[in-house]
């Protein structure tokens, strides 16, 4: 028997993604106690390769896969097949949806302890456009506009029915930020089961991407970190990209993230930049260390239609780049601060509405114009993540929720 089981839906190990490296971080960084996971996927993951070197303190991880369900009220009523599930002291949910609905099956048979973790709001993502949600199951099929649109209000309602059940089974509810805890409270959330704990950057290991100032050659590089999937709205960036190839002419703009999460997306977004004339302006390079992320470039954008405390954020802050991101979210707070202590240390970047490349483009030729200012938000947001979103605290808060259960 472990001390904790994690329950996710697809990401860990197998995928590169902000949750993946969270789950990575928290593993690792309590080596004190044993991990077992379940990884559901609706994916074909017949390789199944890890991406990552998995912790010693891991001992048991078990996939099961979801049943590709072609209604909302049959996804309500999944259940596992015949799977052994690992023994555990506590089981952790890492969102609502099929991890909360497993997580509060197990407690009723087990009378277990659950704890649930949610980084983004399902329902949320799905009202917002997401056509799938983490472990690969597609909520939305290609068909026509209004039965899209049918099938995007029936998901969503089924989600949002989803997180209240979760929320009503939970003995702990964790969120990463104030917008989520809100929206929490709203579905029925009992508040004193509720907590925020910000997500955490690794400060020391982006270190060596801060010892250059941004945009002090010439050559800007611009940079998207984040999955080539529908939520993150690379179509913005690469048309913000094009509004600003005439006026920064020396720019180069960059993809850094999993480009098969969503081929057809994928193609969508390279047949947009062809169609631009950004061939040899704008590259995607694939997935990359989060060093190797940030050390070439000048300025992080993120122009996702739906975050919840992106990690991406967190470690470009870190390491001294000025962001550019949109207003959904915690990413104003974690940009601008949260309250008075964390605003007095300046913005780390500017924001900007969803969907918008004009304003987009207008906020990183901001920056490129006024180096200066680049730099001063660089050293705002390495001060910011290093009061408020280390790592180490993150994970000193984790040690002590799983103490009230053990």
């Amino acid at each position: 028997m472990t001390d904790v089981c994690l329950i996710l839906e697809g990401t860990y190990p197998y995928i590169i993604g902000g949750v993946s490296t969270w789950v990575h971080g928290l593993i690792g960084g309590l080596p004190q106690l044993d991990f077992s996971l379940v990884h559901l996927t609706a994916r074909d993951e017949r390789e199944r390769i890890s991406k990552f070197a998995l912790p010693p303190n891991l001992r048991e991880l078990v996939t099961v896969e979801i049943d590709g369900y072609q209604q909302p009220y049959q996804a309500a009523r999944w259940r596992p097949g015949p799977v052994r599930l690992p023994q555990a002291r506590v089981y952790h949910a890492l969102s609502t949806g099929f991890a909360g609905l497993l997580a509060g099956q197990i407690k009723e048979q087990s009378g277990r302890p659950f704890i649930l973790t949610e980084h983004a709001i399902y329902w949320r993502e799905i009202a917002e456009g997401a056509t799938e949600v983490e472990c690969g199951f597609r909520v939305i099929r290609q068909t026509g506009r209004t039965e899209i649109a049918a099938l995007r209000r029936h998901w969503t309602s089924t989600f949002r029915r989803l997180a209240r059940l979760a929320y009503n089974q939970a003995d702990a509810i964790v969120t990463v930020c104030e917008a989520n805890h809100r929206l929490q409270l709203e579905e029925g959330a009992e508040p004193g089961k509720c907590r925020v704990i910000p997500n955490g950057a690794p400060v020391n290991a982006l270190v060596a991407a801060s010892l250059h100032a941004p945009f002090a050659n010439g050559k800007p590089r611009i940079g998207l970190v984040g999955r080539v999937t529908p939520i993150k709205d690379v179509e913005t960036f690469i048309r913000a990209a094009h509004l600003l190839t005439t006026r920064l002419p020396k720019a180069e703009f960059v993809v850094i993230g999993p480009t098969d999460q969503d081929a057809a997306y994928y193609r969508r977004c390279r047949r947009l930049a062809d169609e631009l004339g950004l061939d040899g302006r704008l590259a995607f390079t694939g997935e990359l260390p989060p060093q190797e992320c940030y050390t070439g470039l000048d300025a992080l954008v993120l122009t996702s239609r739906s975050e919840a405390q992106p990690l991406a954020v967190l470690e470009a802050m870190s390491a001294g780049r000025p962001v550019v991101v949109t207003d959904v979210g915690a990413c104003r707070e974690m940009v601008e601060g949260a309250e008075q202590t964390d605003r007095a240390l300046g913005p780390a970047g500017l924001v900007t509405p969803p969907q918008r490349p004009q304003a987009t483009a207008e906020a990183v030729l901001a920056l490129c114009r006024d180096p200066q200012m680049a730099a001063q938000m660089g050293r705002a947001g390495q001060r910011r993540v290093q009061t408020f979103y280390r790592q180490e605290r993150c994970l000193e808060e984790y040690e002590q929720l799983y103490e009230q259960f053990l």
